[in-house]
């Protein structure tokens, strides 16, 4: 499984994207399309749904996942959260014929809840 290992500096010194230090340091930092095994730059082409796994973030103070998802890369309009002992997710419902670009945070237990960066960026074309 790749690893994106690059850290940016500015989202760590936003409160929206801050977490723990060992959160942010584990944070999902490989995100893929499990149809296939592989990721590179190039969409992945199959039926709905799509299936994505990541690794897990290994923090006691992990509160879960969210996963992002939207039409355009780099703009989800929408999410939701995963409970922290999962890994795996199936999104449902995704339309023929539209790419979809995918990314995932760990957020911490906290109220409000320290959110970690976004993972790398996967895209699927349903077909």
């Amino acid at each position: 499984m790749a690893r994106a290992q690059t850290t940016r500096k500015a989202d760590w010194s936003s409160p929206a994207r801050r977490c723990s230090r060992a959160c942010c340091y584990l944070a999902i930092v490989s995100l893929l399309v499990a149809c296939g095994g592989r990721v590179d730059t190039e969409c992945l082409t199959g039926p709905s749904p799509a299936v994505l796994t990541w690794d897990a973030v290994m923090d006691p103070n992990l509160g879960g996942y969210r996963i992002y998802y939207g039409t355009a890369p780099g703009t989800y309009l929408q999410s939701f959260d995963v409970v922290r002992t999962n890994t795996t997710v199936t999104v449902m419902g995704l339309s023929s014929g539209t790419i979809y670009y995918f990314a995932a945070t760990a957020y911490d237990m906290s109220i409000p809840a320290n959110e970690s960066v976004l993972s790398n960026e996967v895209c699927k074309k349903i077909s």
